[in-house]
């Protein structure tokens, strides 16, 4: 596949069929090194090579179970900043926190909008670079990609909410939960403060019901807008009722029940919702636990997420056979373990059909898999999470290119999170444009023209360093999810180790006799190559 080829692929209007008929059988083929890679790539950033040899030893129901009961704990994020700019330029020191400490139990509380504003810009942006050095360092387990999702299903944008707490809690949210129980989670999100303000909650009151949430909620978060999904406006317009009179307190940024401006009618719903009636109270918590119930109890709702979780783990078109063979099967799974996330994917992960060849290999990364993916697999050292001076700059160029290529940390373009898991025919080749993939091409280039990988440490993972076919063919295997084909492989082995000759010692007399500018130069050269072909955007 060349460049231009990969490029109009991005253009396609129409999805093809791919036929896959496997379901939700427990997998029992080869357990190989292709197979691991495929598992890693779908649940982690990148496959580091200690990783992969770590789950070779194990089968494959044993691997899935350690990536999905190894979730990590970690420590809050930190500041990093020195004197900050006011309004009118003049340098000040946020006073509320010192350097190298946490600011999440700091509430900011300014007169001067221009310090306050400073204040919530630098600690916004140390919370990005904390959850991207996170990511970079992660250990074996499905969390960070799977909190990513929910930062995609339950969406909320810093440039609405505007508040590093209410962020930092919303994501602390989403983190806790990470593998937990959608409906309980679902309930908390409602009234979440940094979700209260994205979709106007905030606001909503008995004199002028706002439909915001009660509309995204039900269309993009819990049963959607499908065919079988039947809710009717004035379902919109009664859940908008339910969900009035929710507001954040400044002192503590809590959100509380202002019972004065909660509409405490009965609220009725369509035959979608059995007809259901919930009645008005003063206790707005149980109303929308009653809400919440109603809603997941519709045969829609657990079929609807686990179509998203599908679209997000193994591939975004879903036919007829795979709704019947796997969808509604994980959709029941879901609703008989009472909406816990981790049956469901323990059940999908192991199956026959995400190991499918026809799953394999078949989408695009996303900005932070590549990124984060790529400093990974090729094992360049990265600062810890927690080291403030070194790791947080780096981190920041991370997030910085991220969001050139269209994934910006709590930015997704609206509430519906990115278009790459939604927007049909397109979904995944939205990632690759005319626009992003030179920004691709620059970061592979740079990670060797800057040195940021120790080149001979690498070659290590080969099992023959010194031969230049199994050096290539280790490389390839380790960083491409698709084969190179022989001629690529003829091509690179010419062009980059042999010199263009027919004697492959040119390679290996450079390696055993450790001559460090040819090893580097073309081992350097190698690698820009691999990573700049179109195989290596697949995951």
């Amino acid at each position: 596949m060349n460049r231009r080829t990969f490029l109009k692929s991005g253009r396609q209007t129409k999805a093809t069929a791919r036929g896959v008929q496997t379901g939700l059988g427990e997998y029992s083929g080869d357990w190989t090194y292709n197979e691991v890679a495929h598992l890693l790539k779908r649940t982690m950033f990148g496959v580091k090579k200690v990783d992969a040899d770590h789950f070779l030893t194990m089968n494959c129901s044993d691997a899935v179970d350690e990536l999905l009961n190894n979730i990590q704990s970690v420590s809050p994020p930190l500041r990093e900043y020195g004197l900050l700019h006011d309004n009118d330029g003049s340098l000040f020191e946020d006073t509320g926190v010192t350097q190298g400490q946490t600011w999440i139990n700091n509430l900011i509380k300014l007169s001067d909008p221009g310090m306050a504003g400073a204040i919530k810009a630098a600690r916004i942006d140390s919370l990005r670079k904390w959850w991207v050095g996170i990511m970079l360092n992660q250990n074996r387990s499905i969390g960070e990609k799977m909190l990513l999702f929910w930062h995609h299903h339950f969406s909320v944008q810093r440039e609405e909410v505007d508040n590093a707490t209410h962020l930092y809690r919303h994501h602390d949210l989403l983190r806790t939960n990470v593998l937990g129980n959608i409906k309980a989670l679902t309930k908390k999100v409602t009234v979440d403060p940094a979700m209260l303000i994205h979709l106007n909650g905030y606001l909503n009151s008995k004199r002028a019901p706002d439909e915001n949430y009660a509309r995204e909620l039900q269309e993009l978060m819990t049963v959607g807008k499908g065919d079988d999904s039947l809710y009717t406006e004035s379902d919109v317009q009664q859940a908008a009722k339910l969900l009035t009179g929710w507001r954040i307190s400044d002192d503590t940024l809590t959100a509380y029940l202002d019972t004065d401006k909660h509409d405490t009618s009965t609220k009725s719903f369509s035959a979608f919702y059995n007809n259901t009636s919930i009645p008005g109270s003063s206790n707005g918590e149980q109303e929308i636990d009653q809400f919440i119930e109603m809603i997941f109890a519709t045969n829609e709702c657990p079929k609807f997420i686990c179509r998203k979780l599908y679209r997000w783990f193994v591939y975004y078109q879903i036919d007829d056979n795979t709704e019947a063979t796997v969808i509604s099967p994980l959709a029941n799974i879901l609703r008989n373990n009472n909406f816990e996330i981790k049956p469901v994917l323990s059940a999908l992960l192991k199956s026959d059909h995400f190991f499918d060849k026809m799953n394999q290999a078949c989408y695009i990364k996303s900005p932070y898999g590549f990124l984060v993916g790529t400093l990974r697999e090729l094992d360049i050292a990265i600062p810890a999470y927690t080291d403030y001076a070194n790791g947080y700059p780096v981190f920041k160029s991370i997030y910085d290119k991220a969001a050139q290529m269209q994934q910006d940390l709590f930015q997704p373009p609206d509430v519906s999170g990115w278009p790459s898991y939604y927007q049909d025919p397109m979904y995944h080749e939205l990632w690759v444009n005319s626009n992003s993939l030179p920004g691709r091409a620059s970061f592979t280039d740079d990670i060797v023209k800057d040195n940021m990988i120790n080149l001979k440490a690498f070659a290590q993972y080969s099992s023959d360093p010194s031969d230049p076919d199994k050096l290539i063919e280790d490389f390839t295997v380790i960083l491409l999810r698709y084969p190179l084909s022989d001629s690529g492989k003829q091509y690179a082995k010419n062009n980059f180790l042999i010199n263009n000759s027919s004697d492959k010692n040119v390679w290996t007399n450079a390696w055993n006799t450790n001559d460090l500018s040819v090893i580097n130069s073309s081992l350097g050269n190698l690698l820009k190559f691999i990573m700049n072909l179109p195989e290596f955007h697949l995951c």
